[in-house]
């Protein structure tokens, strides 16, 4: 394999997990590379584009991007990144909170944070009830029943643990689908283990395209978006005392890698050429806790993956028409259509457009509208920043929901085995 290291139990890994497998150490070293450029750009100040992005209203926070070109090993490479700072919590009481009631706050963060955050970091919405009342009509008639259904909404972002590769023996393995969604103490890593691999679920998320401006009828577009993401130690915080003023800083982060089927978008969770997020906690000598979270990814250079297939999607129509009938009959013609070279693969017709557009008005689409592939990826930085926002307010109540996270013998089987169904 590619990983050159033994594999526990090959037998029992698919031909997806043996490709995930032996892209890890690309999509790890330019995750960490990626990681690096942003660390000394940000303390330098040393971005070729810094922007605004987010802005909250009555609250100490706040976002900005970037764009820059970053030196990897395959050669140079165009990046966009956001940092979004955001208050977390602190603790209720008289003033502000004592030295004793700061470091309790430091030591319930560090256990959360590194423990249990991302067994917790989806949630479900409050649902209907829905009684098991008489008997189900058939089939033909379910279309137009009012009998109420089960609606499963979920909201934030799902981890399950996939691979690992141990410290000691350099073993590859892969851990049980039992007991997935229990994530590991990110502790472990690094000492227990070299890297680990999770798959991330993102939930209710969404891509609107509006071709017509902001005020026009639109197309939103639920997509279901997975990734797989790297973590090792060098995307692990746990330190104390990192600065003065701050009492800990814990976190964690991974480097993300493409998934091995292709979609219908060349961008986004799963899609990334290159990408890495972090997500920090730090407790303030005060008790307050503030959350930094910075992701940074390629500038694409494709936005969708679409097949262009005219002559399948007519007969399609057609036979709905028809109730099957067309192709039935047309079938000699439709053989002698597909054999001509009107197919077309992989095509995106985003960034070209908005390129076309600018070249035949000398550039005034991108000046007077605003339509050029800077202002998608614009967008893309602030879905992703809305996306984590709603994941920390969602994590937010399960944090206050428990009274002692240092007492395991206490904690809810829901929190303990990462199931929230």
């Amino acid at each position: 394999m590619g990983v050159g290291v033994e594999v526990a139990h090959d037998s029992e890994l698919t031909e997806e997990d043996r490709i995930i497998l032996d892209s890890l150490e690309g999509f790890l070293s330019d995750g960490k590379a990626l990681k690096a450029w942003w660390q000394n750009a940000h303390t330098d100040n040393s971005f070729e584009e810094r922007f605004d992005l987010v802005h909250t209203l009555h609250r100490s926070e706040n976002s900005f991007g970037v764009f820059g070109e970053v030196q990897l090993d395959r050669g140079p490479f165009a990046a966009m990144g956001v940092l979004d700072e955001v208050f977390y919590d602190r603790p209720k009481g008289q003033g502000q909170a004592t030295g004793e009631l700061a470091a309790w706050m430091c030591e319930q963060v560090k256990e959360f944070v590194l423990h249990y955050f991302m067994r917790t970091s989806d949630f479900r919405l409050p649902q209907k009830i829905v009684a098991p009342e008489g008997s189900d009509p058939p089939g033909f008639l379910k279309p137009f029943s009012m009998k109420p259904k089960e609606e499963v909404e979920r909201k934030g972002m799902g981890f399950t643990q996939m691979y690992y590769k141990r410290c000691d023996t350099g073993e590859i393995g892969k851990f049980p689908e039992e007991g997935s969604s229990a994530i590991l103490d990110l502790r472990e890593i690094g000492t227990t283990y070299d890297w680990v691999v999770v798959k991330l679920r993102v939930f209710d998320f969404s891509v609107t395209m509006k071709p017509l401006g902001p005020d026009l009828p639109h197309v939103s577009m639920p997509l279901k978006e997975e990734s797989y993401l790297v973590l090792t130690p060098e995307f692990i915080t746990n330190v104390d005392n990192p600065e003065p003023g701050v009492l800990g800083e814990y976190g964690f982060g991974y480097a993300f890698v493409k998934n091995p089927h292709r979609g219908p978008f060349a961008y986004g969770p799963g899609e990334f050429e290159a990408a890495f997020q972090t997500i920090n906690f730090k407790v303030m000598e005060t008790g307050e806790t503030r959350v930094f979270m910075t992701f940074v990814s390629d500038q694409p250079e494709k936005i969708m993956n679409l097949n262009i297939d005219p002559v399948n999607w007519s007969f399609s129509l057609a036979d709905m028409m028809s109730f099957g009938m067309t192709s039935r009959v047309f079938k000699p013609i439709k053989h002698l259509l597909d054999e001509m070279p009107l197919k077309a693969e992989n095509v995106d017709p985003t960034i070209p457009a908005l390129n076309f557009l600018n070249s035949v008005t000398g550039g005034q689409a991108g000046e007077m509208l605003d339509m050029r592939k800077e202002t998608l990826y614009k967008g893309f930085l602030t879905q992703h920043s809305m996306q984590h926002y709603q994941t920390l307010l969602g994590s937010l109540r399960t944090w206050r929901q428990i009274p002692d996270w240092l007492d395991a013998e206490a904690l809810p089987d829901w929190v303990v085995s990462g199931e929230s169904s």
